[in-house]
This record gives structure tokens, C-alpha cells and sequence, in this order.
């Protein structure tokens, strides 16, 4: 993560609503590793703990998420989600995504502002 995620999600609270950043990103580097169950699960494993790390970062400064899921979202414009933390700030509400679509496709962790409700 080269930007704290506080940091980034203060930058999209201030942009129009349906920014999307990427907080890390795991691109497969051939058809074999993309294909490589093992370190799918591994990887899957490991952003799921970065995943834990975001989201106490952000309940730190922003409280508890007021929604939850580990499947798609409609307020959620990403395929894939497998994990997901919404909520609400002063000036507006953002989303933790953890999306993984498809063998071959990277994995996700994203960082953006909600549409929608998210109560």
C-alpha cells in the first residue's frame, strides 16, 4: 500500500461519489499461476488479513461499518466481492472491497465511496 488507507479514503470523501482506488493488487503472472489453487487460497488468505488490517484502520477514525457482506453489492460497482465493509462518515460513505472474479483476473482490495445506501 503506498497511501495509508485513512489517507486515501479522506482523498475519496472529498471526490464525487463512485470513486474506486486500489489499496494492493495481485496480478497473475501466467495461465499456470492462475490456475494454481494453492496459492490462491494463499493469496485469497492473505489479502483477507489486509482486508482486517483496512478495516481497523478505518473503525479507528470512522467507527464501525454499517454494512457487511461477502458477496456482490449493488452499492458495490465491482464484480467478484468476496468480502465488503461499508459506512458512513461525516461528509459522506465509502466501502472496504476484497474482489477476486475470476482464475486468471487479479485480485482486488479497493478502497471507494458507496452509492446508494449503505445503512
Amino acid at each position: 500500500m503506498s497511501k495509508s488507507a485513512t489517507t486515501l479514503a479522506n482523498e475519496l470523501l472529498e471526490a464525487e461519489v463512485g470513486g474506486l482506488e486500489e489499496l494492493r493488487i495481485h496480478e497473475f503472472t501466467d495461465d499456470e499461476a492462475a490456475h494454481d489453487d494453492e496459492l490462491t487460497d494463499r493469496l485469497h488468505a492473505d489479502f483477507s488479513a489486509e482486508f482486517d488490517r483496512v478495516q481497523a484502520e478505518l473503525s479507528g477514525r470512522y467507527g464501525a461499518p454499517s454494512r457487511t457482506g461477502q458477496e456482490d453489492d449493488e452499492v458495490i460497482p465491482l464484480n467478484g466481492v468476496f468480502r465488503s465493509r461499508c459506512g458512513k462518515s461525516v461528509t459522506g460513505s465509502f466501502s472496504r472491497r476484497l474482489a477476486h472474479e475470476d482464475r486468471g483476473v487479479p485480485i482486488l482490495l479497493m478502497l471507494g465511496t458507496a452509492e446508494g445506501d449503505v445503512a
